[in-house]
């Protein structure tokens, strides 16, 4: 199991440093090619909430992959995190507006990863013990792990469309 996660971020670091070769391959570059006619490409609106729904979708995923897989973690951080990247790429090189709205749009787009953080806040500092004596120090681990992966996502993606 442990493979498999240094694995996924071994997939996701080759990902990030390669990012520019990714964009000349030919599917991202026929997608945003399509793409560039539409308002997605233009209105950081539409897209930020486009960004924001495939963000939510591959999460929804990921979430259902772990309940039904016996190591469902892993392939859904394997499948989703790369898809994620792909989106990202493809939504910035189909980009056609100023960089203020682009950057608009990534904030958008990434507020999905924020929104979640708050949650996980919300529901750790709601969380009652199960009964008297109850220990909530792995609750707070699951906390900072999620702490950690929503900021280094929000970061990544941040950093996937803000690249020139």
């Amino acid at each position: 199991m442990t493979v498999l996660l240094l694995a996924g971020i071994v997939f996701t670091l080759i990902l990030i440093m390669r990012q520019r070769d990714f964009a000349s391959v030919g599917m991202v570059k026929n997608i945003s090619h399509k793409m560039k006619g539409h308002s997605l490409s233009t209105n950081y609106w539409q897209a930020g909430i486009a960004l924001f729904s495939v963000n939510a979708a591959l999460f929804a995923l990921a979430f259902v992959i772990l309940f039904f897989l016996p190591y469902g973690a892993m392939a859904g951080l394997l499948m989703c995190i790369p898809l994620s990247l792909l989106t990202w790429i493809i939504f910035s090189e189909a980009w056609m507006g100023t960089w203020k709205d682009k950057v608009k749009m990534a904030f958008i787009g990434s507020s999905f990863f924020l929104l979640f953080l708050v949650w996980v806040f919300w529901y750790y500092a709601t969380l009652e013990p199960a009964y008297p004596g109850d220990d909530l120090f792995m609750a707070w681990i699951g906390v900072i792990i999620a702490s950690i992966f929503t900021t280094g996502a929000m970061c990544v993606s941040m950093f996937v469309i803000l690249r020139k």
